[in-house]
């Protein structure tokens, strides 16, 4: 079976989508939730069962403009474990 210029072309554009999404997938991945005494509470928090919402807002009350702030190029999201991954112990 001869190949035809069709068919290159359909392997080529198959192999730039595949190099598309492979590139774009991102590598900078968020820094996880430390493992520290100040954020262990919120951890049990999340494994007692509580909700992700009521944990990320007990984050906003050290994480905001006097306790720790987040930097300047921080999103605006208080959506913190989408981002940051918490392991719950």
């Amino acid at each position: 079976m001869k190949l035809t210029r069709r068919d290159w072309l359909f392997a080529a554009v198959i192999a730039v989508v595949l190099g598309v999404l492979l590139v774009s997938r991102g590598t900078k991945k968020s820094p996880p939730v430390p493992r520290d005494d100040r954020h262990r509470p919120l951890m049990q928090l999340l494994a007692d069962g509580s909700g992700r919402e009521l944990v990320e807002r007990e984050c906003l009350s050290c994480h905001s403009y006097r306790g720790a702030p987040l930097a300047a190029a921080h999103p605006p999201k208080e959506q913190c474990l989408i981002c940051h991954p918490a392991k719950v112990e």
